[in-house]
């Protein structure tokens, strides 16, 4: 009986959970990326039940009768509704991890979850809350900036300056990262989402044209771009016009969607400005000759990197596979997640005593 338990039974499961604003990607140690779906979650309003979650979700947005929302429950890389989210989370961790009767009743797996750099303790408890209520027997938080760093195999531990930029769609992080931690941060809630918002209120300021958040975001990975690249893309765009109240198709120019974004993307680039002027002159020295490191999946807006570059005056390379850098660090954290944990926070660790 005692061989049964201990090779059948994975008592010790690590999983890693980049909860993001828009997407979330779950790492299984020993099997990879096994899954990433929209953190999108369909709820029934009279019943309270959960109808649909990920992808499925999605396509429910802007489609819903009165008694159905398709919510998302975070809002700027933060939980804005806590019971959806250990909802959400349980059905991602089950969908993981398929388990036997013995492992449902005594198998909880140990969890390494992302946040935003800088955010608050209420906030972090959210977390590890919604994540121990999902089923976890012990949390693990990493900041993005950290986890993005490790997944390009940077030399976090060391005395050596490294700048990473991770503007995904809900916040934009900004961190210097040397000896293992973030020496000098900042979090921005001004990212993919808030772009998609921007181009929604420009085509309704100028054209009187009203779309949805799926629409605003094909247009941005359509046309968008953050500098005028010399391609004058155009796209026909679908709408209802707020004139007369019926359907209406207009022709929109890469120079709308710029005029739209650039707002948005300067307070992006003052925010890496911000940390720059804050950071020490030794680990400056640093960063000149590594330049900046840009993740997320903002990032692959057409022209972003250059626009960063000209501005602070420093080379922006953006990493492989930029949307999946989080979740990569997470992986490198479970493979040794002996190794690691000084570089995890751990909220029970850090309760004073009684």
């Amino acid at each position: 009986m005692k061989n049964i338990f201990q090779n059948k039974i994975p008592w010790h499961q690590e999983i890693g959970i980049d909860l993001g604003t828009t997407k979330t990607l779950v790492y299984v140690k020993g099997k990879g990326i096994v899954i990433n779906e929209p953190t999108v979650v369909a709820l029934n309003n009279k019943t309270n039940q959960i109808l649909a979650i990920g992808e499925e979700a999605t396509q429910m947005i802007g489609k819903t009768p009165p008694h159905i929302s398709a919510i998302r429950p975070l809002l700027n890389g933060v939980i804005s509704d806590f019971e959806v989210t250990e909802k959400m989370l349980r059905y991602f961790l089950d969908k993981a991890i398929k388990k036997n009767f013995l492992e449902e009743l005594f198998a909880r797996p140990t969890l390494v979850v992302s946040i935003p750099c800088g955010g608050t303790e209420v906030e972090k408890r959210a977390v590890e809350d919604a994540a121990k209520s999902a089923g976890a027997r012990e949390v693990y938080l990493i900041e993005e900036p950290l986890s993005v760093a490790l997944g390009i195999r940077l030399p976090v531990k060391e005395s050596h300056g490294v700048f990473v930029v991770d503007i995904g769609g809900g916040t934009t992080e900004a961190a210097v990262i040397s000896l293992g931690g973030i020496v000098v941060s900042q979090s921005l809630r001004v990212a993919g989402d808030k772009l998609n918002e921007d181009i929604i209120f420009f085509l309704k300021e100028k054209y009187k044209l009203a779309i949805g958040e799926k629409t605003a975001e094909n247009i941005k990975i359509q046309i968008g771009s953050a500098l005028d690249l010399g391609t004058n893309q155009e796209i026909k765009v679908k709408g209802r016009d707020l004139t007369k109240g019926l359907p209406k198709e207009i022709k929109i120019k890469e120079e709308d969607v710029r005029e739209a974004i650039t707002p948005s993307l300067n307070k992006i680039v003052d925010n890496i400005e911000g940390v720059l002027e804050e950071t020490p002159p030794e680990l400056i020295a640093d960063i000149i000759s590594e330049g900046i490191y840009l993740s997320g999946g903002t990032s692959l807006l057409r022209g972003l990197d250059k626009l960063i570059a000209g501005a602070v005056g420093l080379p922006v390379k953006i990493v492989e596979d930029p949307i999946m850098a989080v979740v990569r660090g997470i992986g490198v954290i479970l493979e040794d997640l002996t190794g690691y944990k000084d570089l995890l926070i751990n909220i029970n660790r850090e309760k004073p005593p009684v």
